[in-house]
């Protein structure tokens, strides 16, 4: 049951927001599209219903079994990360010469994730148990938060370089923001990896640069002046 929702769930909207797009093109008037997107919502939220409903049994006994683990990595993995907060965020402002913008985010920790996710003001987590490649890959979704890839692309575009080193870009930020605060940050979890991101050997001594001298970086447009120097 739950694969056939899912089938069709992929069948309305491969990514977030496609239905948009397709529903649109079937009308050729505001109200045609209007009625269009109404109806391309609801198909979507119907079948999100199903699924949930069909699901919601068996989650109750799973997160029997995850609410006080999550709860416990959250109280352990809070102690490591509270001392460090503000100087984390302060130094990927330093960094890229962008103020925070939001003034709270929130964390959500989450056991089945694999990877992670960051939204403006929210990020999700899976519950890594080596402390300090938790703290990296916490610093790299802040960073997407920071400078969400929509509006990083956008300046990499219009400065004239390659939008494919934007999350280089983005693990950059990460990595000399965390470093201080990880036991071995050479290691492999922590440090950039240059089979992974592309161009990481080329911007890696620029923002070495940013993090050691801010005046270098006063605003993110000095850095991106500085990334098409040094490719």
């Amino acid at each position: 049951m739950l694969h056939r929702l899912f089938r069709n769930l992929y069948c309305q909207s491969h990514y977030a927001w496609d239905f948009v797009g397709k529903s649109l093109s079937e009308a050729s008037t505001m109200t045609e599209a209007k009625e269009a997107l109404r109806s391309a919502s609801r198909d979507i939220v119907e079948t999100w219903l199903e699924i949930y409903i069909e699901a919601i049994d068996a989650y109750e006994d799973i997160w029997l079994r995850t609410e006080q683990k999550l709860k416990e990595y959250t109280t352990k993995f809070s102690k490591e990360w509270q001392p460090i907060n503000e100087e984390v965020l302060t130094r990927m402002s330093t960094i890229t010469g962008q103020p925070w913008s939001q003034n709270c985010i929130r964390v959500n920790f989450v056991d089945c994730l694999h990877g992670a996710s960051a939204w403006w003001t929210e990020i999700a987590l899976p519950p890594f148990p080596d402390i300090d490649v938790q703290k990296k890959l916490f610093s790299h979704e802040l960073a997407h938060t920071l400078i969400p890839d929509y509006v990083l692309r956008t300046k990499l575009k219009d400065a004239g370089l390659d939008g494919g080193i934007s999350h280089t870009i983005v693990d950059l930020i990460a990595f000399f923001s965390i470093r201080k605060h990880v036991t071995d940050p050479n290691r492999r979890g922590i440090k950039p990896n240059p089979d992974y991101y592309p161009e990481l050997i080329q911007l890696y001594p620029v923002f070495e640069k940013c993090s050691m001298h801010a005046d270098r970086c006063s605003n993110f447009d000095d850095v991106l002046d500085q990334i098409r120097k040094s490719l």
